[in-house]
Protein backbone atom coordinates (compact mmCIF):
# COMPACT_ATOMS: atom_id res chain seq x y z
CA UNK A 1 0.00 0.00 0.00
CA UNK A 2 1.36 3.39 -1.04
CA UNK A 3 -0.19 6.73 -0.08
CA UNK A 4 0.14 9.81 -2.31
CA UNK A 5 -0.98 13.27 -1.24
CA UNK A 6 -2.96 15.32 -3.75
CA UNK A 7 -2.84 19.11 -4.15
CA UNK A 8 -5.19 19.15 -1.14
CA UNK A 9 -2.87 17.34 1.29
CA UNK A 10 -5.67 15.77 3.35
CA UNK A 11 -7.09 13.96 0.30
CA UNK A 12 -5.00 10.85 -0.33
CA UNK A 13 -4.58 8.51 -3.30
CA UNK A 14 -4.08 4.93 -2.10
CA UNK A 15 -2.20 2.68 -4.50
CA UNK A 16 -2.71 -1.00 -3.78
CA UNK A 17 -0.10 -3.74 -4.12
CA UNK A 18 -1.27 -6.37 -6.62
CA UNK A 19 0.25 -9.86 -6.67
CA UNK A 20 -0.30 -11.60 -10.01
CA UNK A 21 0.63 -14.95 -11.52
CA UNK A 22 -0.77 -17.43 -14.05
CA UNK A 23 -3.79 -18.10 -11.79
CA UNK A 24 -4.88 -14.46 -11.57
CA UNK A 25 -4.14 -11.81 -8.97
CA UNK A 26 -4.65 -10.85 -5.31
CA UNK A 27 -4.71 -7.50 -3.54
CA UNK A 28 -5.35 -6.44 0.04
CA UNK A 29 -7.92 -3.65 -0.25
CA UNK A 30 -7.89 -2.52 3.37
CA UNK A 31 -5.69 -3.08 6.40
CA UNK A 32 -6.50 -0.75 9.27
CA UNK A 33 -3.08 -0.94 10.94
CA UNK A 34 -1.18 -0.22 7.72
CA UNK A 35 -3.61 2.47 6.58
CA UNK A 36 -3.48 4.31 9.91
CA UNK A 37 0.30 4.01 10.09
CA UNK A 38 0.74 5.38 6.57
CA UNK A 39 -1.51 8.36 7.36
CA UNK A 40 0.43 9.13 10.53
CA UNK A 41 3.71 9.03 8.59
CA UNK A 42 2.28 11.84 6.44
CA UNK A 43 1.39 13.82 9.56
CA UNK A 44 -2.34 13.21 9.09
CA UNK A 45 -4.93 12.00 11.57
CA UNK A 46 -6.23 8.46 11.46
CA UNK A 47 -9.97 8.32 10.77
CA UNK A 48 -12.75 7.04 12.93
CA UNK A 49 -13.65 3.40 12.39
CA UNK A 50 -15.50 2.58 9.18
CA UNK A 51 -19.09 1.64 10.03
CA UNK A 52 -20.88 1.41 6.66
CA UNK A 53 -20.05 0.07 3.20
CA UNK A 54 -21.90 1.26 0.06
CA UNK A 55 -21.99 -0.08 -3.50
CA UNK A 56 -23.48 1.71 -6.50
CA UNK A 57 -23.70 0.92 -10.21
CA UNK A 58 -23.85 3.77 -12.73
CA UNK A 59 -24.22 4.00 -16.48
CA UNK A 60 -21.84 6.04 -18.60
CA UNK A 61 -22.39 9.76 -18.06
CA UNK A 62 -24.13 9.46 -14.70
CA UNK A 63 -22.96 12.18 -12.32
CA UNK A 64 -23.63 11.80 -8.59
CA UNK A 65 -22.86 14.66 -6.21
CA UNK A 66 -21.73 16.85 -4.68
CA UNK A 67 -22.82 15.24 -1.41
CA UNK A 68 -21.81 15.59 2.24
CA UNK A 69 -23.15 15.12 5.76
CA UNK A 70 -23.04 17.84 8.41
CA UNK A 71 -21.43 17.41 11.81
CA UNK A 72 -21.76 15.51 14.05
CA UNK A 73 -22.57 12.93 11.34
CA UNK A 74 -19.87 13.96 8.85
CA UNK A 75 -18.49 11.05 6.84
CA UNK A 76 -14.97 10.23 5.83
CA UNK A 77 -14.98 8.05 2.69
CA UNK A 78 -12.54 5.50 1.28
CA UNK A 79 -13.69 5.02 -2.32
CA UNK A 80 -12.83 2.54 -5.05
CA UNK A 81 -14.02 1.48 -8.51
CA UNK A 82 -14.08 -2.32 -9.01
CA UNK A 83 -15.62 -2.32 -12.49
CA UNK A 84 -15.55 0.36 -15.18
CA UNK A 85 -14.08 3.82 -14.57
CA UNK A 86 -15.02 7.05 -12.81
CA UNK A 87 -13.66 10.53 -12.27
CA UNK A 88 -13.89 11.13 -8.53
CA UNK A 89 -14.03 14.67 -7.10
CA UNK A 90 -13.57 15.99 -3.55
CA UNK A 91 -14.29 19.62 -2.57
CA UNK A 92 -12.96 21.13 0.66
CA UNK A 93 -15.93 22.70 2.49
CA UNK A 94 -14.20 23.26 5.87
CA UNK A 95 -14.57 27.01 6.57
CA UNK A 96 -11.32 27.26 8.54
CA UNK A 97 -9.25 25.27 6.03
CA UNK A 98 -6.53 26.98 3.93
CA UNK A 99 -7.85 25.03 0.93
CA UNK A 100 -11.53 25.91 1.53
CA UNK A 101 -13.38 25.91 -1.79
CA UNK A 102 -10.66 24.04 -3.66
CA UNK A 103 -11.24 20.70 -5.35
CA UNK A 104 -9.24 17.72 -6.54
CA UNK A 105 -10.14 15.03 -9.07
CA UNK A 106 -8.70 11.54 -9.50
CA UNK A 107 -9.54 8.88 -12.09
CA UNK A 108 -10.38 5.54 -10.50
CA UNK A 109 -10.64 2.45 -12.70
CA UNK A 110 -10.79 -1.30 -12.30
CA UNK A 111 -7.37 -1.43 -13.97
CA UNK A 112 -5.37 1.16 -11.98
CA UNK A 113 -6.18 -0.32 -8.53
CA UNK A 114 -6.39 3.08 -6.90
CA UNK A 115 -8.55 4.19 -4.01
CA UNK A 116 -9.17 7.71 -2.73
CA UNK A 117 -9.34 8.69 0.94
CA UNK A 118 -11.63 11.71 1.47
CA UNK A 119 -11.75 12.81 5.13
CA UNK A 120 -14.67 14.42 6.92
CA UNK A 121 -15.33 18.01 5.87
CA UNK A 122 -15.43 17.42 2.11
CA UNK A 123 -18.22 17.31 -0.47
CA UNK A 124 -17.90 14.33 -2.79
CA UNK A 125 -19.08 13.44 -6.28
CA UNK A 126 -18.14 11.36 -9.29
CA UNK A 127 -19.00 10.76 -12.93
CA UNK A 128 -19.09 7.30 -14.50
CA UNK A 129 -16.85 7.20 -17.56
CA UNK A 130 -18.02 3.76 -18.70
CA UNK A 131 -21.21 1.72 -18.60
CA UNK A 132 -21.67 -0.67 -15.69
CA UNK A 133 -19.32 1.26 -13.41
CA UNK A 134 -19.35 -0.17 -9.90
CA UNK A 135 -18.35 2.22 -7.14
CA UNK A 136 -17.57 0.97 -3.61
CA UNK A 137 -16.92 3.10 -0.56
CA UNK A 138 -16.46 2.76 3.17
CA UNK A 139 -17.74 5.53 5.47
CA UNK A 140 -16.91 6.60 9.02
CA UNK A 141 -20.55 7.29 9.90
CA UNK A 142 -23.87 5.81 8.84
CA UNK A 143 -26.27 7.71 6.61
CA UNK A 144 -28.34 10.35 8.43
CA UNK A 145 -31.00 11.94 6.24
CA UNK A 146 -31.37 14.97 8.54
CA UNK A 147 -27.66 15.74 8.18
CA UNK A 148 -27.30 15.40 4.41
CA UNK A 149 -26.32 18.34 2.25
CA UNK A 150 -25.37 18.90 -1.37
CA UNK A 151 -23.74 21.54 -3.54
CA UNK A 152 -24.48 22.02 -7.23
CA UNK A 153 -22.12 19.98 -9.37
CA UNK A 154 -21.74 22.79 -11.94
CA UNK A 155 -21.26 25.70 -9.53
CA UNK A 156 -19.35 28.49 -11.33
CA UNK A 157 -17.38 29.45 -8.22
CA UNK A 158 -15.98 25.92 -8.00
CA UNK A 159 -15.53 25.53 -11.78
CA UNK A 160 -14.95 21.77 -11.62
CA UNK A 161 -13.62 20.40 -14.90
CA UNK A 162 -16.19 17.66 -15.50
CA UNK A 163 -15.82 15.62 -18.71
CA UNK A 164 -18.69 14.55 -20.98
CA UNK A 165 -20.77 17.66 -20.25
CA UNK A 166 -23.01 17.08 -23.27
CA UNK A 167 -23.99 13.58 -22.13
CA UNK A 168 -24.45 13.92 -18.39
CA UNK A 169 -27.23 12.15 -16.52
CA UNK A 170 -28.00 14.02 -13.27
CA UNK A 171 -30.80 13.42 -10.78
CA UNK A 172 -33.37 16.16 -10.22
CA UNK A 173 -32.25 16.45 -6.59
CA UNK A 174 -28.60 16.97 -7.55
CA UNK A 175 -29.51 19.42 -10.30
CA UNK A 176 -31.45 21.55 -7.80
CA UNK A 177 -28.68 21.62 -5.19
CA UNK A 178 -27.64 24.86 -3.52
CA UNK A 179 -24.72 26.94 -4.74
CA UNK A 180 -21.32 26.86 -3.10
CA UNK A 181 -21.76 30.53 -2.23
CA UNK A 182 -24.89 29.64 -0.29
CA UNK A 183 -22.93 26.98 1.57
CA UNK A 184 -20.15 29.49 2.20
CA UNK A 185 -22.62 32.02 3.60
CA UNK A 186 -24.25 29.48 5.91
CA UNK A 187 -21.25 27.33 6.82
CA UNK A 188 -20.71 29.18 10.09
CA UNK A 189 -24.34 29.16 11.16
CA UNK A 190 -24.86 27.16 14.32
CA UNK A 191 -21.12 26.65 14.78
CA UNK A 192 -20.32 27.83 18.27
CA UNK A 193 -16.81 26.46 17.89
CA UNK A 194 -14.77 24.36 15.50
CA UNK A 195 -12.31 21.58 16.06
CA UNK A 196 -8.68 22.21 15.17
CA UNK A 197 -5.97 19.75 14.16
CA UNK A 198 -2.49 20.00 15.64
CA UNK A 199 0.59 19.08 13.66
CA UNK A 200 1.84 15.53 14.17
CA UNK A 201 5.57 14.86 14.24
CA UNK A 202 6.95 11.35 14.10
CA UNK A 203 8.73 8.53 12.33
CA UNK A 204 8.84 4.73 12.48
CA UNK A 205 9.22 4.89 16.28
CA UNK A 206 5.91 6.67 16.92
CA UNK A 207 4.19 10.05 16.93
CA UNK A 208 4.60 13.34 18.80
CA UNK A 209 2.15 16.23 19.19
CA UNK A 210 3.46 19.47 20.73
CA UNK A 211 1.15 21.86 22.62
CA UNK A 212 2.77 25.20 23.37
CA UNK A 213 1.25 28.09 25.30
CA UNK A 214 0.68 31.30 23.32
CA UNK A 215 1.47 29.35 20.16
CA UNK A 216 -0.92 26.60 19.06
CA UNK A 217 -2.54 26.93 22.49
CA UNK A 218 -3.79 30.54 22.40
CA UNK A 219 -3.41 31.28 26.13
CA UNK A 220 -0.99 30.77 29.05
CA UNK A 221 -1.54 27.33 30.59
CA UNK A 222 -2.12 27.42 34.35
CA UNK A 223 -3.99 24.17 34.90
CA UNK A 224 -4.11 20.73 33.27
CA UNK A 225 -6.52 17.90 34.02
CA UNK A 226 -7.92 14.86 32.24
CA UNK A 227 -11.03 12.68 32.31
CA UNK A 228 -10.56 8.92 32.00
CA UNK A 229 -12.40 5.63 32.61
CA UNK A 230 -15.77 7.32 32.18
CA UNK A 231 -18.48 4.72 32.74
CA UNK A 232 -20.78 3.68 29.84
CA UNK A 233 -23.72 6.01 29.38
CA UNK A 234 -22.23 8.75 31.57
CA UNK A 235 -22.11 12.34 30.29
CA UNK A 236 -19.96 15.10 31.77
CA UNK A 237 -19.78 18.89 31.79
CA UNK A 238 -23.17 20.61 31.84
CA UNK A 239 -21.78 24.00 32.79
CA UNK A 240 -20.25 27.20 31.47
CA UNK A 241 -17.48 29.44 32.80
CA UNK A 242 -17.70 33.17 33.32
CA UNK A 243 -14.05 33.91 32.44
CA UNK A 244 -12.14 30.65 32.02
CA UNK A 245 -10.84 29.59 28.60
CA UNK A 246 -10.03 25.93 27.98
CA UNK A 247 -8.73 23.64 25.24
CA UNK A 248 -9.99 20.04 25.18
CA UNK A 249 -8.13 17.26 23.34
CA UNK A 250 -9.07 13.58 23.19
CA UNK A 251 -5.63 11.98 23.42
CA UNK A 252 -7.18 8.49 23.34
CA UNK A 253 -10.55 7.20 22.17
CA UNK A 254 -13.29 9.66 21.39
CA UNK A 255 -16.21 11.66 22.79
CA UNK A 256 -18.80 14.11 21.50
CA UNK A 257 -18.71 17.75 22.60
CA UNK A 258 -21.91 19.79 22.62
CA UNK A 259 -21.28 23.55 22.52
CA UNK A 260 -24.01 26.12 23.19
CA UNK A 261 -23.54 29.91 23.19
CA UNK A 262 -27.12 30.63 24.21
CA UNK A 263 -28.20 31.25 20.60
CA UNK A 264 -27.12 28.15 18.72
CA UNK A 265 -25.82 24.67 19.46
CA UNK A 266 -23.32 22.48 17.63
CA UNK A 267 -21.90 18.98 18.09
CA UNK A 268 -18.25 18.12 17.52
CA UNK A 269 -16.50 14.76 17.66
CA UNK A 270 -13.10 14.69 19.33
CA UNK A 271 -11.88 11.46 17.77
CA UNK A 272 -8.18 11.89 17.03
CA UNK A 273 -5.19 12.40 19.33
CA UNK A 274 -4.29 15.66 17.57
CA UNK A 275 -7.80 17.15 17.41
CA UNK A 276 -8.83 19.80 19.93
CA UNK A 277 -11.64 22.25 20.54
CA UNK A 278 -11.38 25.67 22.17
CA UNK A 279 -13.94 26.32 24.91
CA UNK A 280 -14.21 30.10 25.39
CA UNK A 281 -15.89 31.82 28.33
CA UNK A 282 -19.70 31.86 28.46
CA UNK A 283 -20.20 28.77 26.32
CA UNK A 284 -22.28 25.98 27.82
CA UNK A 285 -20.60 22.65 27.11
CA UNK A 286 -21.39 19.00 27.59
CA UNK A 287 -19.43 15.81 26.86
CA UNK A 288 -21.29 12.70 25.66
CA UNK A 289 -20.69 9.28 24.08
CA UNK A 290 -17.33 8.54 25.72
CA UNK A 291 -15.61 5.48 24.26
CA UNK A 292 -14.27 3.00 26.86
CA UNK A 293 -10.68 4.06 26.10
CA UNK A 294 -11.37 7.80 26.11
CA UNK A 295 -8.85 10.09 27.79
CA UNK A 296 -9.96 13.72 27.52
CA UNK A 297 -7.15 16.17 28.28
CA UNK A 298 -8.10 19.75 29.16
CA UNK A 299 -5.78 22.79 29.34
CA UNK A 300 -7.03 25.89 31.18
CA UNK A 301 -5.83 29.47 31.44
CA UNK A 302 -6.50 29.75 35.18
CA UNK A 303 -6.73 27.73 38.38
CA UNK A 304 -9.93 26.10 39.64
CA UNK A 305 -12.43 28.58 41.04
CA UNK A 306 -15.94 27.40 41.86
CA UNK A 307 -17.33 30.95 41.62
CA UNK A 308 -16.41 30.95 37.91
CA UNK A 309 -18.82 28.06 37.18
CA UNK A 310 -22.39 28.47 35.95
CA UNK A 311 -24.04 25.12 36.62
CA UNK A 312 -27.68 25.90 35.85
CA UNK A 313 -28.64 26.29 32.21
CA UNK A 314 -31.43 28.73 33.02
CA UNK A 315 -28.96 30.98 34.84
CA UNK A 316 -26.59 30.74 31.88
CA UNK A 317 -29.34 31.92 29.51
CA UNK A 318 -30.32 34.76 31.86
CA UNK A 319 -26.72 36.01 31.92
CA UNK A 320 -26.35 35.72 28.14
CA UNK A 321 -29.62 37.54 27.51
CA UNK A 322 -28.60 40.30 29.88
Amino acid sequence: MKLLQTKIPDVIIVELDVYEDHRGWFTETFNETRFHGALLELGLSKPRAFVQDNHSMSHRGVLRGLHFQRAPYAQGKLVRVVRGAALDVAVDIRPSSPTFGQWVSVELTEANNRMLWIPEGFAHGFIALENDTHFLYKTTDVYHKEAEGNIHWNDPDLAIDWPMRDALIVSEKDDQAASFRHHQDTAGEGLVAQTELFKVLGDHRGQLVVLQALDNVPFPIKRVYYLTETLPGVSRGFHAHRELTQLAICVSGRCRMLMDDGTSRSDHWLDAFNKGILIPPMVWHEMHDFSPDCVLLVLADDHYEEADYIREYSEFLDIKNA
